[in-house]
């Protein structure tokens, strides 16, 4: 296609719309789109239009003023008026051209005439006869190619760009000349600059530095990009005096303090820095209907950080998102756009921890089945890593350091119904970092509905509230006391039997507090361990023990610093 063959028995493969050709000139009136309109009215097949043949009966598709505008391909041959014929055409003994220049003398055989030498004097006392070269001199018609631009370079073809013409060269008339600039540098003015009657049609463009359209696009913000006045796409790189505009995205929000909002693109660099939105965190969306063990079901918009860890073992199917061997084990935590909280003991396996890529995470989800079809969509993304306490053993270490740091594979887009939750980062006494008995902090998951029962196949919520260390043990049994060590808080209601159960492990402790009239929610536990009941099931009428969030935070704040978000 396009390699000036007719292969295809209607021609098409060499349609005039083929790269180089210009559509613009080619009219169509009340013609099909791939014909061309004479004058007078007739239709012909475009691919007749400046063959070097006339096709209207009033010779209209051969006229100079379409055919001078037409590109020829490097392959053709340009007849003087501008139509096109096939190269080997040229100097075969038959005419091709309407006005026969294929065949010209001059082209074909005839030497250019040769300029006489001048003679220079160049003393008054005494005469010295120099000659000097005669001047090069190109075809008739032609154009000699000038200086290459500044980072950039000239060449014939646009197809064929690394193939330059040097400054000097002549170009015959009617053909064309591409400038082609350097890595990091853009055409301003014409790209393609045709030869006429040894006039150049349009001045040589240069070659200027662009800017980078990676710094103004990132997860959390969304450039307007606008040039001369009109708006362009951000997603490639920008001429200079490009202004982009940053907006955050949904879900995000500009940060505090003074911030410029519109950038402009000088000498190959933005202005300015690109400030980086913050995620509106901590807030469910309102309308959601309220209310594990003594919870309601719950919109997944009024927990809108919870995240689900499904697990498969099986190799063969685990690369299949759609396979029924995945199973729902733990909740987790939105911290990030690539990071979320969980308990470690979610991916313990007797003495290590399994393999990340028997995981997936999953945000946005109402219903517990991985394939389930929600009403709203949810997201499912890959483990890359996951970040543990080095020390951590599991049920033998009593569950202590029972925390994880899952980082995804890719980025959590937030919605509506999808954010992180807050977190407090800058609290400085041991006073302020924890957690005090009395208060009331909500858990979501999809475990256990009462003590010996089948998983949730929809998402709940309760709200529950803490107690302090003695009372949680003297409530616990003996065998279950190690088991609340030093990183850990309690929380339940055993009078009303009010708790967190299996499939819950992993699930955040957010604790609401009031913020400008609005409640906004913090992170300050991770569901780890309970004492089980006689059948071995939980015991919904204990304390369920917590990891307190505090203890980690510069755990967290590594992770953000090694997986930032632009």
């Amino acid at each position: 296609m396009c390699n000036g063959v007719k292969e295809c028995a209607d021609s098409s493969d060499e349609h005039l719309h083929c790269p180089g050709y210009s559509e613009a000139l080619i009219t169509q009136g009340n013609c099909s789109n791939t014909e061309f309109q004479c004058q007078s009215g007739q239709c012909i097949s475009s691919d007749g239009v400046c063959d070097g043949t006339s096709n209207c009966d009033d010779e209209s598709d051969e006229q100079q003023r379409i055919c001078s505008l037409i590109f020829c391909p490097s392959f053709s041959f340009r007849c003087s008026y501008g139509a096109c014929i096939g190269g080997y055409s040229k100097c075969d003994g038959v005419v091709d051209c309407r006005d026969g220049s294929d065949e010209d003398e001059l082209l074909c055989g005839k030497p250019f005439p040769v300029t006489t030498p001048r003679i220079v004097s160049t003393s008054t006392t005494t005469s010295t006869t120099t000659t000097t070269p005669a001047p090069e001199i190109g075809p008739e018609g032609s154009c000699q190619v000038p200086p290459k631009p500044s980072n950039g370079r000239i060449v014939l073809d646009e197809t064929a760009q690394n193939i330059s013409i040097n400054s000097g060269e002549y170009i015959e008339n009617f053909n064309s000349v591409f400038v082609i600039c350097d890595d990091k540098y853009t055409i301003k003015g014409v790209a393609t600059i045709i030869c006429l009657d040894g006039i150049w049609l349009d001045p040589f463009p240069i070659c200027e530095r662009y800017c980078s359209e990676i710094p103004i696009n990132g997860i959390t913000v969304q450039p307007t990009c606008e040039y001369q006045r009109k708006q362009i796409t951000c997603k490639r790189p920008l001429p200079p005096s490009t202004k982009a505009r940053i907006d955050c995205k949904i879900g995000y929000q500009k940060p505090a303090g003074p911030i410029n909002e519109t950038l402009t693109c000088t000498d190959g660099g933005w202005d300015s820095s690109v400030f980086r939105c913050e995620p509106v965190c901590g807030t469910p969306t309102p309308d959601a209907e309220a209310y594990i063990i003594g919870g309601k079901n719950a919109s997944i918009a009024e927990i809108p950080w919870h995240a689900g860890i499904y697990r498969n073992l099986e190799n063969d199917t685990r690369d299949d998102l759609k396979s029924d061997d995945w199973d729902y084990i733990c909740g987790g935590t939105i911290l990030t756009e690539r990071l979320v909280v969980s308990a470690a003991h979610c991916f313990w396996d007797v003495t290590t921890f399994h393999d990340v890529r028997s995981f997936v995470i999953t945000v946005g989800k109402y219903r517990r089945g991985l394939n389930t079809i929600e009403t709203l969509p949810a997201q499912v993304l890959r483990v890359r890593e996951l970040i543990t306490q080095p020390q951590y053993q599991d049920f033998s270490g009593y569950y202590n350091l029972d925390i994880s740091i899952i980082v995804l594979s890719d980025f959590i887009v937030f919605k509506s119904y999808v954010r992180p939750i807050c977190l407090e980062r800058n609290l400085r006494t041991e006073s302020e970092k924890r957690i005090k008995p009395n208060s009331l902090g909500r858990v979501a998951g999809w475990g256990l509905t009462t003590s010996g029962g089948e998983l949730s196949p929809n998402l709940k919520v309760v709200d529950i509230g803490t107690v302090d260390y003695y009372t949680c043990r003297d409530f616990s049994p003996v065998s279950y006391r190690p088991f609340l060590t030093g990183d850990k808080f309690c929380a339940g209601d055993p009078k009303t039997g009010t708790s967190v159960c299996q499939g819950d492990s992993g699930g955040g402790f957010a604790l609401g507090r009031d913020i400008s009239g609005e409640t906004v929610y913090f992170l300050y536990g991770v569901v780890s361990s309970a004492p089980r009941s006689a059948s071995g099931s939980c015991d919904n009428n204990k304390y369920v023990a917590f990891t307190e969030v505090q203890n980690y935070i510069p755990m967290i704040l590594d992770a953000e610093s090694r997986f930032p978000v632009i």
